[in-house]
């Protein structure tokens, strides 16, 4: 190897070291003392699917009774990602496999700055490819999904895409291996099947290049032939390969996808030689795709969907870009979609961003007006990529861990193309450029990317918080354990009743079966339930789901809120008002709140209930005069049945002084009501100490009006409780 290879080696390691250094240090918290803490919430399944995995190798997890319970839940993420985590592990014999695990998208993100820069350099050259490949280091929202610990498949999922795009670029610019970079092409299309569903998004972009070459080719008087040759045999290679599991939920998405792009790719290609065989304007192909688009929209209209391309596009598209999710799942909502969102975006350094990018974009033009030859050809698709992944983070910020990487590159072409220009023009009038214009420019380019990327490395702390953790770690250990959490093909004896954000975090801490989850099943009869006004009816989505604990915490109310009353068309106004008071805006909760399940569990600790008892709260307090910890674990009991025989006329209810396990002092109470001749009420808390949140004395059950009140001191046991058994007490005369 000569020198300039060494030297440009040693120049990539290095950019690939630096990243290895960053994504160690944004991770860093995912190691604790007490084990492995992820970042997020997907990476928690993974996580288990991993673990399966290894001990049912190459098997994954399909089937999940453990999620939506009773029903269980069909996993429809493919298996790559899951499946080379596994065999990492295993290959590496250790017992510890999350500390093994968590590094796969430490080594996942490293090989797309090597991608990143083999494809730049294709095109640009060494220089900008080097730049390209730091900006990839940088990439905020990427760095996101290749830190230390980010178990997320979303990492393999760009770098398949990234070597797709690589290697079509490499079969445009050396026809000498022009069937060996297409072929590899196709075997990553697949790849890029076998780990996201959604693969056609990004596959469908090459489809988009192909009308933009063949329109080109119109206009210039070219064949169009190499490129379509070498599309269709990647994806028909893609389709054969994925061919073994066609008709599986995971992949017959992709498979159809792909067909259809075939078929799409044939009819363009043959569009194109109708227009050139007349020698029509190439604007003629341009308004016969579109007749084309209306014609399939009829016929599939007509037809039920054309075998399913119809109804994969239209709801493909509608997911992407129907703003269904805004309100619901924050990476699924559009990165703009009103006012304060505009402006979140604009006043921010991923504004910054995209102002350069559509300046690289005018610079990217130019470069490629002045290429000739394949590498033009090359560029183009580069270009139109760029494009399409930028539009596609509009429709939905999740693909800013696409997006950020793209812009990476064509900010560099910015810095090179800006330079370049400004030296000539210096050149040109006689002066000599300052040595740091080279410095000052690039700084000014990457300064945005920089300020997102060290923010996010200095504050990445695991979204499991110290509360969250403790307590489903106390969950573990003071619930019943819950059979086949290994195994889950059977259900459970029982379920915990969530919001779906925290599903994944109490399956996988607490291993106990979830109502809702992170994949939005059961979210429905979760936010009914939460939202119930009556407690018959909470109960009732209970039963059905065989829930015996339910989790609150402070953000149910106070965060996420609005999200909750939008899964069930509810408005969330009617429940929480916003005052603004100058400095900060107000949440006030309104009657409705206090009315709802939610709130009379989380703000007054089931107070007025009779089957809902608080068991557990975490240690961070918030509020003043009426503190509350941050989580709340409650138990659903059947509720001991006090009868009181008194005058009727009368009210009648109990009061009984509690203490949390936190030391904090609150009391229970709750009011009968009549049923023939006597009063009765239903209570949920023993006077005996099963948990550290206890009763700190007996009831003191009381009747009486305005002319007096009998009262009695009464001990509830926990088997009365467990048990739903009667007790009967009576008052005959009053007493004050």
């Amino acid at each position: 190897m000569d020198r300039g290879r060494r030297s440009e080696s040693a120049e990539l390691l290095a950019i690939v070291f630096v990243g290895i250094l960053l994504k160690l240090f944004a991770g860093r918290s995912s190691l604790t003392e007490s084990g492995i803490l992820l970042p997020g919430y997907d990476e928690y399944y993974h996580m288990r699917r991993i673990l399966y995995t290894v001990n049912h190798f190459p098997g994954t997890l399909w089937f999940d009774s453990y999620l939506n319970y009773p029903y269980g839940f069909n996993i429809t993420w493919p298996p790559l990602f899951d499946q080379i985590s596994a065999a990492l592990c295993l290959a590496l014999g250790q017992q510890d496999h999350e500390t093994i695990a968590v590094f796969v998208p430490v080594i996942i993100g490293s090989i797309a700055v090597a991608v990143v820069y083999y494809l730049v350099k294709e095109l640009f050259g060494r220089e900008v490819a080097l730049l390209s490949a730091f900006m990839t280091v940088l990439a905020p929202y990427y760095l996101l999904y290749t830190m230390l610990g980010a178990m997320d498949h979303h990492c393999l999922e760009v770098l398949m895409h990234l070597i797709s795009l690589l290697f079509v670029v490499l079969a445009i610019t050396r026809s000498n291996k022009k069937y060996h970079f297409t072929v590899l092409a196709g075997i990553a299309m697949a790849a890029l099947a076998y780990t996201w569903q959604g693969a056609d998004v990004y596959l469908g972009i090459f489809l988009v290049y192909a009308a933009v070459k063949m329109a080109l080719d119109l206009k210039s008087g070219s064949s169009s032939k190499d490129i379509t040759t070498t599309l269709l045999a990647a994806y028909c290679i893609a389709l054969i390969l994925v061919l073994p599991f066609w008709n599986t939920p995971w992949m017959s998405p992709s498979f159809i996808g792909l067909a259809a792009m075939i078929f799409a790719l044939s009819i363009m290609f043959a569009l194109s030689r109708i227009v050139a065989g007349r020698s029509s304007s190439w604007k003629a192909f341009l308004l016969g795709i579109v007749l084309l688009g209306l014609v399939f929209v009829i016929l599939s209209a007509l037809t039920g969907g054309l075998f399913g391309v119809g109804g994969l596009i239209h709801s493909g598209l509608d997911y992407i870009w129907g703003g269904k999710m805004i309100g619901k799942i924050g990476e699924a909502e559009p990165l703009i979609y009103d006012s304060e969102t505009f402006y979140q975006v604009v006043f921010s350094g991923l504004g910054l961003n995209l102002l350069f990018s559509l300046a690289a974009l005018a610079a990217f033009v130019a470069c490629i007006r002045r290429e000739v030859g394949a590498k033009k050809q090359g560029q183009i698709l580069l270009l139109v990529w760029a494009v399409c992944t930028i539009v596609l983070t509009f429709g939905q910020s999740r693909f800013l861990y696409l997006s950020t990487i793209s812009m990476g590159i064509l900010i560099s072409i910015l810095f090179f193309f800006a330079l370049g220009l400004i030296e000539r023009q210096m050149v040109e009038a006689g002066q000599k450029a300052p040595k740091w214009l080279a410095a000052g420019l690039l700084l000014i380019l990457i300064l945005p990317t920089l300020a997102d990327t060290i923010s996010f490395a200095e504050n990445t702390p695991p979204a499991v918080d110290k509360d969250w953790h403790q307590s489903l770690i106390w969950l573990k250990n003071n619930s019943d354990a819950t059979s086949f959490y290994d195994n889950p093909d059977k259900n459970a004896e029982y379920s915990i009743m969530n919001w779906w954000d925290y599903g994944n975090w109490i399956l996988y801490i607490s291993k106990r079966p979830v109502v809702s989850n992170n994949f939005q099943a059961g979210v429905m009869d979760a936010a009914k339930f939460y939202l119930s006004e009556d407690e018959d009816d909470a109960t009732a989505v209970l039963d059905a789901r065989g829930s015996r604990y339910i989790l609150t915490d402070y953000k149910l109310i106070y965060s996420k809120l609005p999200a909750i009353t939008t899964w069930v068309n509810e408005d969330v106004n009617s429940y929480m008002r916003r005052e603004d008071q100058g400095s900060k805006i107000a949440l006030i909760p309104l009657q409705r709140l206090f009315n709802t399940t939610l709130a009379r569990l989380y703000l007054f600790d089931a107070v007025g209930m009779g089957h809902f008892r608080l068991i557990y709260e975490s240690g961070t307090f918030f509020g003043e005069s009426s503190a509350q910890g941050e989580v709340k674990v409650f138990e659903y009991v059947p509720g001991a049945l006090i009868r009181v025989k008194t005058d009727p006329g009368q009210r009648v209810g109990a009061l009984l002084n509690m203490t949390s396990n936190q030391g904090r002092a609150f009391t229970y109470v709750n009011e009968a009501s009549q049923n023939g001749d006597a009063f009765e009420m239903r209570v949920p808390y023993s006077t005996e100490s099963r948990y550290e949140t206890h009763a700190v004395g007996p009831y003191l059950i009381f009747a009486g009006n305005e002319t007096g009140v009998n009262a009695q001191s009464l001990d509830v046991s926990e088997s009365d409780v467990l048990g739903g058994n009667t007790i009967e007490i009576g008052f005959s005369r009053k007493l004050i």
